[in-house]
C-alpha cells in the first residue's frame, strides 16, 4: 500500500502545477480594484436576500462596504429585480408539469458625483422547475431553491461584469 501511495503521489502535484502554469484560476477568485473605494449597495424594496448576497460577494473581493450612500465613494444601484414564472409543459390531464422561473434585474455603478463607472446593464436568468402534484411540498421547495440559485447566478454575473469593466 505504501509503495502504491508513493508511486502515485506526484501525479496530483503535477496536475496542480500544470494547471497553475497554463493560467487557470478557479472561478470567482478575483478582486476588484482598490481604487473603487467604499461602496453602498442600493436595492429597491425589501430584497434582503439579494442585498446580503451582494454584500458577501463584494466583501470577499476586497471591497469596503458602507451603510450610508452619502459616505460611499460609489453606489451599486440594483434596479427592478423581478421573479416571474410561466408554464412550460402541461400533462394530458391539464395539470402543470414544468415551470420556467425567470429572474431579471438591472444594475449600474456610479461615483458619488454621478459619473458612471459601469453603465446600466440588465440580466435575465432562466431555470426550469418540474412540478409534481403528488409532492407539493417538494415542488414548492424546489421552486424556492430555484429562486435562490437564480439570485446567486445574478450576483456572480454582476461580479464578473464589474471586474471586466473596472480592471
Amino acid at each position: 500500500m505504501n509503495r502504491l501511495f508513493r508511486r502515485f503521489l506526484p501525479w496530483p502535484a503535477l496536475a496542480v502545477l500544470l494547471l497553475a502554469g497554463c493560467g487557470f484560476h478557479a472561478r470567482g477568485n478575483y478582486r476588484l480594484p482598490d481604487t473603487l473605494g467604499t461602496v453602498f449597495i442600493e436595492v429597491p424594496g425589501y430584497d434582503y436576500d439579494l442585498r446580503h448576497r451582494l454584500q458577501t460577494a463584494l466583501g470577499s473581493r476586497g471591497v469596503r462596504l458602507v451603510e450610508d450612500a452619502t459616505a460611499a465613494d460609489a453606489v451599486l444601484r440594483i434596479t427592478d429585480p423581478r421573479f416571474a414564472s410561466r408554464v412550460l409543459t402541461v400533462g394530458s390531464d391539464g395539470r402543470v408539469r414544468e415551470n420556467e422561473l425567470r429572474y431579471t434585474l438591472g444594475f449600474e455603478l456610479r461615483r458619488r458625483d454621478g459619473t458612471l463607472l459601469v453603465a446600466p446593464q440588465s440580466l435575465e436568468l432562466l431555470r426550469d422547475v418540474t412540478y409534481d402534484e403528488n409532492n407539493v411540498l417538494g415542488s414548492q421547495s424546489e421552486q424556492s431553491a430555484g429562486r435562490l440559485e437564480l439570485q446567486d447566478q445574478a450576483v456572480q454575473q454582476i461580479m464578473r461584469r464589474l471586474t471586466a469593466r473596472l480592471s
